[in-house]
C-alpha cells in the first residue's frame, strides 16, 4: 500500500522546527508521524521544493540531516485491484496511539473517503483507476511530484466524509502538549512489540543497551533502544524513551516525559523534552519542558526557565505578517524554549521561557525570546553579527565527522537555502 504524507501551506507557523525538516519528521512521544505510518507499506512525503531537492540529491546515499531516511525517488503506484488503496495524510497530524488507531481503522475498511478538521483535509482514502483516468489519479500523481496544492483537489471531488475525527498540530506552542500526551502509549506500543526486556521494574532495554547498575529508576516505563549506553549514577524518572546509541553521561537526571533520539549525548538535568538526533547537552544544566532539534550543542551551563516568576501562564511575542505585534495566549504554566536544528549555545547560556531560537543561530548570555535563523549573539558587538550558509556548513560537517558521518554537498546546499530563504525558518503568523 501507498501512503503519501502531504505539508499544507500551515507548516509557515512552525518556524525553525520544520524548516531543515519534513513535518512528518518531528519526533513526538517517541516516534514520527512517518515512523507511525510506516506500518502501511511505503511513505512518501510531498512536502516543499526544498526539502524535496534535498531528497532527490541526497539519494539514499547516508541518512537524512533530521536522523531519518529521506525518500529515493517516487514508488510506484499501486496497480488498479478491488483491495488496492492509497493513503493521504496531513504531515500536522499527531503521532500518537489515538490518532493511530483511526487510520488503522480506515485503512482496513478500505473504502475512499475523507476525513477533515475544520475544513482541512487530514486524511483521505482514494483508489487507482484502470485507465489512470479518474480525478483521485491526477490528485495522486500530482502529490507524488511535489504539487500539494492538489490537496484541494480530493476536497472538491465529493469524497464521502468518515465518521472518525484526527488531531492536528495547529500552532507551535501545541508541540509540548502533543509530546505529553503522545508518550506513554507510544511507549507502551514499544514495549509490545516484544524488543525489550524488563530488567527490573519499570526498566526495559533492547539487546545491545549497556546500562550501568548504578542507576536509580525511580518510576517507570524507562524504554532505553538497542546500543543505548547509560552510565553509573544516573537517576531516570519514566515515562521516558532514549534512543538507539544515545550516551547518558554519569549523574544525569533525566526526568519524566522526556524522550531522546538516537544519537544523542546527554548530561545533567532534562525535564518533559524531547531531543532529536544527533544532539549533545553534555554537560550540567537545565532543559525542561523544551523541544530542541537535531545538530544541536548545548554547552556546559545552558538552561532554560520553564516556570515564570508569577507561576502564570507563558505568552508568545512575534511579529505579525503585517508588522504588529502578536502575541499568542499558550494556557501552559510550563513551557521551556522551542530550539531549531543546528542552534549553538554559549556556556551558560540562560533561555527564558517560551524562547524560540531560529535555525542555525549562535546565542549566549541572556538569550532573547526570539532569536532569528542565522544570527550569532557571540560575534559582532551587542547586536551580533550574522553566520552565513558556508559558515553553518563548516560546523555541522565538524559536527558529522564526530558522529562518523560526511557532510554531503546536499545538507551544504539545504543550508544555503534555508540561509537566503530566511522567511522560511521563522514563525509567521496571520495578521
Amino acid at each position: 500500500m501507498l501512503t503519501i504524507v502531504f505539508e499544507d501551506a500551515a507548516v509557515g507557523r512552525f518556524g525553525g522546527l520544520w524548516a531543515a525538516r519534513p513535518a512528518c519528521d518531528l519526533m513526538l512521544g517517541t516516534q514520527t508521524l512517518w515512523e507511525m505510518l510506516s506500518c502501511f507499506g511505503v511513505v512518501h512525503r510531498a512536502v516543499r521544493p526544498h526539502l524535496a531537492r534535498y531528497q532527490a540529491v541526497l539519494a539514499g546515499r547516508r541518512i537524512a540531516v533530521w536522523g531519518g531516511c529521506a525518500d529515493v525517488g517516487l514508488p510506484v503506484q499501486p496497480t488498479s485491484t478491488p483491495e488496492a488503496i492509497v493513503l493521504v495524510v496531513n504531515a500536522r497530524v499527531i503521532p500518537n496511539r489515538k490518532n493511530d488507531a483511526v487510520l488503522r481503522s480506515i485503512v482496513a475498511a478500505g473504502r475512499c473517503g475523507m476525513i477533515s478538521v475544520e475544513g482541512v483535509l487530514a486524511a483521505a482514502i482514494v483508489k487507482p483507476s484502470a485507465t489512470g483516468g479518474w480525478p483521485n489519479d491526477r490528485v495522486v500523481n500530482e502529490l507524488m511530484v511535489g504539487k500539494t496544492e492538489a490537496i484541494a483537489g480530493l476536497l472538491d471531488m465529493g469524497l464521502d466524509a468518515i465518521d472518525a475525527t484526527l488531531q492536528l498540530l495547529t500552532q507551535p506552542h501545541e508541540i509540548l502538549a502533543a509530546h505529553e500526551d503522545a508518550i506513554q502509549g507510544s511507549l507502551a506500543a514499544r514495549i509490545d512489540s516484544g524488543r525489550f526486556v524488563e530488567l527490573r521494574p519499570g526498566l526495559f532495554a533492547a539487546e545491545g543497551a549497556r546500562i550501568a547498575e548504578q542507576i536509580v529508576v525511580r518510576q517507570g516505563p524507562v524504554v532505553v533502544d538497542a546500543n543505548a549506553e547509560i552510565g553509573p549514577y544516573v537517576c531516570l524518572d519514566g515515562p521516558l524513551w532514549i534512543g538507539r546509541g544515545a550516551r547518558i553521561h554519569p549523574h544525569a537526571w533525566i526526568r519524566s516525559g522526556t524522550a531522546i533520539g538516537h544519537d544523542c549525548r546527554i548530561g545533567g538535568e532534562i525535564e518533559a523534552t524531547v531531543v532529536e538526533p544527533f544532539s549533545n547537552k553534555a554537560h550540567d544544566g537545565f532543559i525542561g519542558h523544551s523541544h530542541v532539534g537535531s545538530w544541536v550543542n548545548l554547552a556546559a551551563g545552558t538552561v532554560t526557565s520553564n516556570l515564570k516568576a508569577t507561576y502564570g501562564p507563558v505568552r508568545l511575542h512575534a511579529n505579525a505578517a503585517n508588522g504588529s505585534r502578536h502575541t499568542t495566549h499558550t494556557n501552559r504554566q510550563f513551557f521551556g524554549a522551542l530550539i531549531s536544528d543546528f542552534v549553538k549555545t554559549a556556556i551558560h547560556a540562560s533561555i527564558p521561557c517560551g524562547a524560540r531560537i531560529g535555525i542555525a543561530a549562535t546565542v549566549g548570555n541572556v538569550v532573547a525570546e526570539v532569536v532569528a535563523p542565522f544570527t550569532n549573539q557571540i560575534v559582532g558587538g551587542p547586536l551580533g553579527s550574522h553566520t552565513t550558509a558556508e559558515q553553518a556548513a563548516t560546523v555541522l560537517e565538524r559536527m558529522m565527522a564526530r558522529r562518523g558521518l560526511e557532510c554531503l554537498d546536499a545538507d551544504r546546499e539545504l543550508l544555503a537555502t534555508l540561509a537566503r530563504e530566511g522567511n522560511q525558518a521563522e514563525e509567521t503568523f496571520p495578521a
